[in-house]
């Protein structure tokens, strides 16, 4: 057998941003919702932040080096004359002036631009002058259907590499916290691993227990369930199949925390790259909702991840 080509289960669709979730942040948030772009010198930064203010859904604050952002805003046709500019050079510089801006109440969220993530996250990070709260941050994704239909959302996918009882407990807390934002009264929430019954052999079903114990405690408004294997957890099928028809949340999760950030990664990935799914990203837990968007990520995720970080913002 020879192995040549492309792989058969790509999908060949391409992601977008739902209408409903654009239409909900211009209504509950809109152009009162003020987003800094942290490194606003790259083309993509640019028009990540021009589709956000065309579509209604935020106002963008830019940061960066301004004849550069003046120079690609005129290859945009884009009139930022009404925009706020915040001059910066060097990443340090325009990370720190990003974080000025959150403290002084001037933006209501950050979204990484043209700077390295891990200069920019240290930043944010920091302790004595970043932007972190009383909790632990944690990374969701809301990956949105191709075809329409309920987001599924993921955490941790791109943050937290092995979390710990409490960030998995912060997890729970705000992947809630995210789907009622989006409409979910009452989310289904799945904590994977890959077996529904705690065995010693699997660590990650131990700790899923000890997770779902902990969220029925603390947790009233959410349905909580773990662990679950990931067919258990989304599909009605399987669970007909393997009987576990009284579990509350098994055939229909709106939500899964993952064991650990590399199963998270490849489950997003495979849900854009074999489905279509659009990835919204944001960062929660701290003052303001951060996007770790990347220049590989299409228009539609960036726009979607303005939205979502919208709608959490508003609600």
């Amino acid at each position: 057998m020879t192995h040549s080509g492309t792989s058969s289960f790509l999908s060949s669709v391409t992601p977008v941003c739902p209408q409903w979730l654009l239409d909900q942040a211009r209504q509950n948030a809109g152009a009162d919702f003020v987003v800094a772009i942290v490194g606003a010198n790259t083309m993509v930064a640019m028009e990540t932040a021009m589709m956000a203010s065309q579509h209604g859904i935020a106002t963008p604050h830019l940061i960066g080096d301004t004849d550069i952002i003046h120079d690609l805003a005129r290859q945009l046709s884009w009139d930022i004359n009404d925009i706020g500019i915040t001059a910066a050079s060097g990443e340090d510089d325009i990370v720190m002036a990003a974080i000025a801006l959150v403290h002084s109440g001037a933006v209501h969220a950050v979204m990484k631009g043209h700077v390295h993530t891990d200069r920019f996250m240290s930043g944010m990070l920091k302790r004595d002058h970043g932007i972190r709260g009383d909790t632990r941050m944690v990374h969701i994704f809301a990956m949105f259907p191709a075809d329409g239909g309920k987001p599924l959302l993921i955490s941790d996918a791109a943050v937290n590499v092995e979390p710990d009882m409490k960030t998995r407990q912060t997890m729970l807390t705000e992947l809630v916290r995210v789907a009622q934002a989006l409409g979910q009264t009452r989310p289904a929430i799945a904590i994977i691993s890959a077996t529904e019954t705690p065995i010693a052999s699997v660590p990650s079903s131990i700790a899923a227990r000890e997770l779902a114990d902990w969220g029925h405690a603390h947790i009233t408004d959410a349905d909580i369930s773990g662990p679950l294997s990931f067919d258990l957890a989304i599909s009605p099928d399987a669970v007909a199949i393997k009987g576990l028809t009284d579990d509350p949340v098994a055939g229909h999760a709106d939500a899964l925390i993952m064991p650990e950030l590399t199963s998270g990664n490849a489950l997003y990935k495979s849900l854009v790259w074999l489905k279509g799914a659009c990835a919204a990203g944001v960062v929660t837990g701290g003052k303001v909702p951060i996007m770790l968007t990347s220049r590989a990520d299409p228009p539609s995720a960036r726009l979607a991840s303005v939205a979502l970080a919208a709608q959490i913002y508003s609600n």
